[in-house]
């Protein structure tokens, strides 16, 4: 692969000023979401959770994108200085990344969870994100040798099912999709295409999961003087803010479609 160019300290604060501009952008969107943190009456929201009472489709996707915001809220607070008269910032290109995945994560499930027309297939959806929910803390309590109820949680997800009118469906014979799926079936939302959702995705994952390849793939990387030999050299890395805006701005657009989405769905209908 061809090295990317070495990129200047004018660059650097360029793009350093537009992520000042996405984090309001995200202060924005948390500030709007306060007014929607009970769906009205005769919103679609409040009839979903009038028949899912105890699996809320409303609750769920507020959760999402709380943590979302929190993740980039986060981000600010951890590599953004701020005096009286300036604003500096510095990035590790160690942890920024895990957090921004972290936020297109659950930005992600709350747009898929709250994109169908139909508020039965968003229960449904709801549902199946419960079985996980439930699996995922089965898994846990076993690792740590607890007790767990899970043959009772997930019986009582087939009960919720009927309640909420769903007929035979059983959201145990069903699976969740993958991520990857999931972000493939947004992307037909995104406007304004700078990287697709799954390709940053996939990205910050290599980063979360610690993988040489997403490192070299973002970060700047400076030879060591008379470090080279036959077989390599060492280098010294630092973050590249050109791949980390356009990170951040499409984790950004993901969460206004789910935060527009969320507002949309929560207005009495007319």
């Amino acid at each position: 692969m061809k090295p990317l160019p070495l990129e200047s300290d004018q660059d650097a604060a360029n793009y350093s000023a537009y992520m000042m501009k996405i984090f309001r952008r995200s202060e924005d969107i948390s500030s709007q979401l306060e007014s929607f943190l009970q769906p009205p009456e005769m919103s679609a929201l409040f009839g979903d959770d009038l028949r899912s009472p105890h699996y809320s489709v409303s609750g769920y996707a507020y959760s999402q994108l709380v943590v979302a915001t929190g993740c980039i809220a986060a981000l600010k607070q951890m590599i953004v200085r701020e005096t009286d008269d300036k604003i500096l910032m510095f990035a590790s290109p160690f942890g920024a990344y895990a957090l921004i995945r972290n936020a297109i994560d659950v930005a992600a499930v709350a747009l898929w969870l709250l994109e169908p027309m139909s508020g039965t297939l968003r229960i449904k959806r709801r549902l199946l994100l419960g079985v996980d929910e439930v699996n995922k803390r089965h898994a846990l309590g076993l690792a740590m040798g607890h007790f767990s109820k899970a043959d009772q949680r997930r019986a009582r997800m087939k009960e919720v099912a009927a309640l909420a009118g769903l007929g035979e469906w059983n959201p145990l014979r069903e699976k969740l999709p993958s991520m990857t799926r999931i972000l493939g079936s947004l992307e037909r939302h995104h406007t304004n295409v700078v990287f697709p959702w799954l390709a940053v995705w996939q990205l910050t994952s290599g980063h979360a999961h610690g993988k040489m390849w997403a490192q070299i793939e973002s970060n700047e990387l400076r030879e060591v003087e008379s470090t080279k030999t036959e077989t390599g050299s060492q280098y010294r890395m630092t973050i590249r803010y050109g791949m980390l805006a356009p990170a951040l701005l499409e984790t950004m657009q993901l969460l206004e479609a789910a935060a527009g989405r969320y507002v949309y769905l929560s207005r009495p209908a007319t």
